[in-house]
């Protein structure tokens, strides 16, 4: 018997989620060299009109049925689909339920493209499509899929607006199917996070998903096995099962997959904890005024593309001299050289009302893709601290990373 969720290599119980090895040289040549190949064949294929074709003769059938007919259909897709998977006969059948409930409650019926891009979807792989030619609209066929397989679907989308406005538009067709729809936003508290996330598809934005997982982790352990959690669920006081916010990471379609798997792939998302500061003002006072007595180009370079700093070697000498009358922590290279490094960023890269700005005595950033200021977050390292020097403000605490992830590896991990 074929489940699509064990087929795709998920355990459900406690947190299901893909766990990704770190490839060698051999597994990425080879996979650059398959999807070569799986692309060029993708395009050429002529299965893509057979399927079409096989979704218009199941949609002739459920033309004259009632709605209560279709709920009856829907419910029995759901059985087939844990039975035989994602076999193609089920899957039209399904894709031509959706596109006919989808004429009925929202007054939208998928094109044929949009049928070969849902297909595409649930087969985990990119769909490009124009604007204006409805991908709101095409998820519906995966996702419903996938969610009449028992599968928790995330849709992931860039802003809390489209993730807001997309669940309302697509929720009549969803319920209609009798799926339950939830969306997560910025502001709602862990309670109202958990139901959203026990929804059957939830639409959310990358960056609150992404935290939501990082504080799962944190609370479930980087060590706790599958049985501990287990255990504790059935004899344990408080399980931290019962705590985490989300069932795992079982499928998700991203929307803009340009934007967040290419252009935002290798951003670290932290989830920062306050502690201790380490060094006192004068010394982020220090830092600043070495970093001003070296020169661009000729003691340090700046890597625009990877936005990093880079110490010549000549630069490395002038910085010794430099800090050797200072002694202390200036005395040891690599601490001395991470510092004034932090430093040069804070002067050179982080730009005011750009990057961050300046409110009440305190440093905001600013999200450069969004344009949003995000008081409660912060730059690690040092980082925040040196610009809060460099502005003159009263410095913070200093904030360690507890848990950090790229959406590279995040994404992965579905």
């Amino acid at each position: 018997m074929f489940n699509p969720a064990l087929d795709a290599g998920i355990t459900y119980v406690p947190y299901p989620e893909r766990l990704q090895p770190r490839p060698g040289w051999l597994d990425r040549f080879a996979h650059r060299a398959v999807g070569l190949v799986a692309s060029r064949k993708s395009v050429r294929s002529p299965s893509w009109g057979r399927f079409v074709r096989l979704v218009g003769d199941e949609g002739l059938v459920l033309k004259q049925a009632s709605d209560r007919d279709l709920s009856e259909l829907a419910s029995n897709l759901r059985s087939d689909l844990r039975s035989h998977g994602f076999q193609e006969g089920v899957v039209a059948r399904s894709f031509a339920l959706v596109r006919e409930v989808a004429e009925r409650t929202v007054g939208e019926r998928h094109f044929d493209s949009q049928i070969i891009g849902g297909k595409v979807l649930l087969g985990g792989m990119v769909a490009e499509m124009e604007t204006g030619e409805g991908k709101t609209l095409t998820a519906t066929l995966a996702a419903g899929t996938a969610a009449l397989a028992g599968m928790p679907v995330h849709i992931i989308t860039v802003n809390d607006y489209l993730a807001r406005r997309d669940a309302e538009w697509m929720g009549p067709i969803y319920r209609a199917l009798g799926l339950t729809v939830g969306v997560i936003i910025q502001g709602l508290d862990p309670d109202t996070r958990r139901t959203a996330y026990a929804c059957d598809v939830t639409y959310c934005t990358n960056k609150e998903l992404t935290f939501d997982y990082l504080k799962d982790r944190l609370m479930l352990g980087r060590h706790a096995s599958r049985t501990q959690l287990q255990l504790e669920r059935l004899y344990g006081g408080r399980a931290r099962a019962r705590d985490v916010l989300l069932r795992g990471l079982h499928f998700g379609i991203v929307d803009e997959a340009d934007s967040l798997l290419v252009d935002e792939a290798r951003t670290p998302l932290i989830i920062s904890g306050g502690a201790s500061t380490s060094m006192e003002q004068r010394e982020y006072q220090n830092a600043l005024s070495l970093a001003g007595r070296l020169e661009a180009g000729r003691d340090f370079l700046i890597e625009e593309r990877d936005r990093e700093i880079l110490f010549t070697d000549g630069g490395r000498v002038k910085l010794q001299e430099f800090a050797q009358p200072l002694g202390g922590i200036w005395s040891g290279r690599q601490r001395r050289e991470n510092l004034v490094s932090q430093a040069l960023y804070a002067q050179r890269l982080l730009v005011r009302d750009k990057h961050y700005l300046v409110k009440d005595d305190k440093v905001q950033i600013i999200d450069e893709y969004t344009g949003r200021v995000m008081p409660d977050r912060s730059w690690e390292r040092g980082l925040h601290q040196l610009v809060e020097a460099k502005e003159g403000c009263t410095l913070g605490r200093h904030n360690e990373p507890l848990a950090r992830i790229s959406y590279q590896r995040f994404f992965r991990r579905y």
